[in-house]
């Protein structure tokens, strides 16, 4: 009986030390300042849970004139966040990135190359009621869109010694998409048991960084890549973003692209 109102009481003090920290922004994908117009996808991350309704009109985006943008975000019936609930995925509207429908054609792209802009979140709430007590803002700079393919024949890699737990590092030609990164990229040996280890992300979304749990041991592996990695303007392996219909090279969900190398004794 003690020892259960001792983790009683430690449940409740963590509650309580988590409801007292107020929300603020911890990251924003992708990283970088210099975004194509095209671009398709933002993530937020936040300090700890969020409400998961009426955010989308907190977050406003200005342009070098003052003005806020309109219609940028994508208002979906329910927004999109991961089941913690720290992670809103913000989508600029796909009619106007995609060429050939009447929204893009009408409007254009949300963002306009070589532009200034600035992303403003602030007062959205964490699930205990507490709002922001600090804005977050971040400058973005437009280029013109981004119509290039994720080629794994451009990627480099650095393949770690045997013997070590050093990471096993892929450096990416050009940005990709933060979740992609994290959800389509498995390395596995030659019988395709997963490599238990951890993912970091770095260098503006250009790195992807394996360390594993256990040294690596000499021999063959594979690294696997699902032709759905995408970059931010939704370009996948597959083909572009803004392709005819029918026109991509694959549809099926889950195709693999493999990369073998080998650590060597």
């Amino acid at each position: 009986m003690k020892t259960f109102l001792i983790v009683f009481w430690l449940i409740v003090l963590t509650a309580c030390n988590k409801q007292a920290e107020k929300p603020f922004v911890q990251a924003v994908y992708p990283t970088s300042k210099v975004l194509p117009e095209n671009l398709l996808r933002i993530y937020i991350q936040f300090s700890q849970p969020m409400k998961t309704t009426g955010n989308i009109e907190k977050i406003k985006l200005i342009d070098n004139h003052d003005n806020e943008v309109k219609n940028v975000f994508f208002n979906n019936a329910t927004e999109l966040w991961n089941k913690e609930q720290t992670q809103l995925t913000l989508i600029l509207d796909p009619a106007r990135v995609k060429t050939g429908l009447k929204a893009n054609g009408t409007l254009g792209y949300a963002i306009k190359p070589n532009q200034n802009y600035t992303l403003i979140i602030e007062d959205l709430e964490d699930v205990y009621h507490q709002k922001m007590t600090t804005s977050f803002k971040k400058n973005i700079t437009v280029e013109n869109a981004d119509t290039r393919i994720p080629e794994p024949k451009n990627w480099k890699l650095n393949i770690p010694e045997v013997n070590s737990n050093k990471s096993f590092i892929v450096h990416f030609s050009q940005i990709l998409d933060y979740n992609s990164l994290r959800q389509r990229l498995i390395i596995t040996d030659t019988k395709n048991n997963p490599i238990e280890g951890s993912v970091s992300i770095k260098n503006q979304e250009t790195q992807w960084s394996f360390q594993p749990k256990e040294y690596w041991e000499s021999g063959d592996y594979i690294l696997h890549i699902n032709k759905r990695l995408e970059d931010p303007s939704g370009n996948n392996l597959n083909g572009l973003f803004d392709h005819k219909v029918g026109s991509l090279k694959y549809s099926r969900e889950g195709v693999l692209e493999k990369i073998p190398f080998t650590i060597k004794p």
